[in-house]
């Protein structure tokens, strides 16, 4: 958990900036972290990070587009040298918040102003709570700290004033699957999921929200994310039902593929890793020329990167028990194999 010291640090950086980018992760812990921030400022401009592992080189030209004061990255591991290189040479400051283990060469990370939660792994949006610490904003923090399986301090006081929402006395994990705030959390992971157009409208739209129930309320203008995330949430059972249906159920390895238009390889395998809390879940969504995979269970971390270790191209990192992988198609057998003799003893 970052100290007062270090929450004042932040917030003097961004009160400081006229013209803030934010540079966050395409997922709800990062959207959320965004959304707060950008609404305890009134000012900022906002971009979906969508390259895997880092903040690539391709972002650079949204910074020359907009000509910010001060970048600030959301949730993200790891950021390239030549982005980093970049801002610098352009006297554009970095501020770095995130709450990965990172693997970013540390010559590079002390060119930014880095401020990190890692091991203790607070998500972003329970940081960007921290930093202004409005209470309108706690509903976006805890959406934000579920979707990323984790129950912040101020969950009881919010779970007490809105038990229809987040009932008292249950963790992050079952929450997640079980409760209407899980429920916005994949909602809002699937709003992401959709053109640039109808998530940059659904974001404007979260900049004036009062509570999650103006999530619920579908009108004119949660229309189209009501319709998109209803689409991929019957997507995402019928993914569902075909692991569980696939499994071997007497192994403790359960290893579930799927292809199509659409990747959701967290949401899938959370809520696999929720029904069977006893085995190891890999989730791959196979593309042409990659598997994009993620991995639940116990030593998921280490299992990760023991199996792409030998894999020229793959990149695997996260959390302890809970990590993403990318792997060259033409070595996905491989890395199943990997996989299997990894986990012949552990399991």
């Amino acid at each position: 958990m970052l100290n007062a010291n270090q929450l004042t640090q932040i917030r003097d950086q961004l009160e400081t900036s006229q013209n803030p980018l934010f540079f966050y992760d395409n997922d709800v812990d990062g959207l959320c972290s965004f959304l707060i921030l950008r609404r305890s400022l009134d000012r900022g401009r906002g971009v979906t990070i969508k390259s895997f592992p880092d903040l690539g080189e391709q972002y650079i030209q949204k910074v020359e587009e907009l000509n910010p004061d001060l970048i600030i990255v959301l949730d993200k591991a790891e950021v390239s040298e030549k982005f980093v290189g970049h801002a610098k040479i352009n006297n554009i400051p970095i501020l770095w918040i995130d709450h990965h283990e990172s693997k970013t060469r540390k010559e590079i990370i002390q060119q930014t102003s880095y401020f990190t939660t890692f091991p203790s792994a607070e998500p972003t949006s329970y940081i960007a709570q921290k930093i202004f610490n409005r209470q309108q904003d706690i509903w976006l923090s805890i959406i934000g700290c579920i979707g990323d399986v984790y129950l912040p301090d101020f969950a009881e006081k919010f779970s007490k004033q809105n038990p229809d929402l987040l009932p008292l006395n249950i963790n992050a994990f079952t929450a997640l699957q079980t409760t209407t705030i899980g429920k916005i959390a994949r909602k809002l992971n699937f709003g992401l999921m959709d053109t640039t157009t109808n998530i940059l409208g659904l974001i404007k739209y979260l900049f004036n929200c009062n509570s999650p129930y103006d999530l619920l309320e579908e009108n004119a203008s949660t229309k189209q994310f009501h319709k998109r995330s209803n689409q991929l949430e019957e997507f995402f059972q019928k993914q569902i039902e075909k692991a569980e249906t696939h499994f071997n159920k007497n192994s403790k390895v359960l290893f579930f593929t799927y292809s199509g238009n659409t990747s959701m390889s967290s949401e899938i395998s959370n809520n696999l890793a929720f029904r069977h809390p006893d085995s190891l879940i890999i989730v791959a969504f196979l593309r042409p020329e990659k598997a994009n995979i993620s991995v639940r269970g116990k030593n998921a971390l280490e299992i990760t990167r023991a199996a792409t270790k030998d894999i020229l191209g793959a990149t695997g990192g996260g959390h302890c028990e809970a990590t993403g992988a990318m792997v060259p198609i033409s070595d996905f057998e491989k890395f199943k194999e990997n996989i299997k003799n990894l986990t012949t003893t552990q399991y």
